[in-house]
């Protein structure tokens, strides 16, 4: 089994994800292949600099909130036929909703915890990586994608959490070895 991991420049526009799904397309002739992606390029320092600014109080977050849905949004229709984005450009506008319901409760709180910066700054790759696992659906490509945070384990420690490795070899060692498919979406940093 090999494991690509592909940064946020590597996958931060349409014309980028198409190269990485050539690169990838070429690599899982030859083995296994898990692919790890980061969020769209600067996708995860909007997501936090959104956050931040809601925790100062400054409304200028929905700026970048609106900044980051348009993003995903053009990636959507730009990667994939007419007849496959609806249900992605649906999965893409209730992920926004809930960063922005996340946001407004840090607004009202004047206050950026650990825990809700977290909880921001994973979205993008989650997303990022839905929106890659359909495009190599739509090229045809028998992609799986799974969840990281189903597969990773690790303490409560917030921003800095440590990883439970035990348990988190012996959930990937299951998963991967109960599958047939041979390439494999993962978001990166969760």
């Amino acid at each position: 089994m090999q494991v690509l991991k592909f940064g946020g420049t590597s996958v931060a526009n349409a014309e980028n994800i198409n190269k990485v799904v050539a690169i990838v397309k070429e690599s899982v002739k030859k083995d296994k292949t898990v692919v790890i992606v980061s969020a769209l390029g600067g996708i995860t320092d909007l997501l936090l600099g959104a956050a931040a600014l809601a925790a100062e109080g400054d409304e200028s977050y929905k700026e970048k909130l609106a900044t980051i849905e348009q993003r995903h949004i053009d990636a959507v229709k730009q990667l994939l036929p007419v007849a496959q984005q609806s249900q992605l450009l649906s999965l893409v506008k209730k992920s926004c909703n809930e960063i922005e319901d996340i946001c407004n409760g840090i607004f009202l709180l004047g206050e950026l915890t650990p825990r809700s910066k977290d909880r921001i700054g994973s979205y993008g790759e989650w997303v990022s990586s839905q929106i890659i696992a359909a495009k190599f659906k739509s090229d045809g490509c028998d992609a799986v994608w799974k969840d990281s945070k189903e597969l990773i384990v690790t303490n409560s420690n917030f921003t800095a959490a440590e990883v439970d490795f035990v348990t988190t070899d012996k959930k990937i060692n299951n998963f991967f070895s109960s599958q047939s498919s041979s390439l494999f979406i993962l978001p990166g940093f969760i």
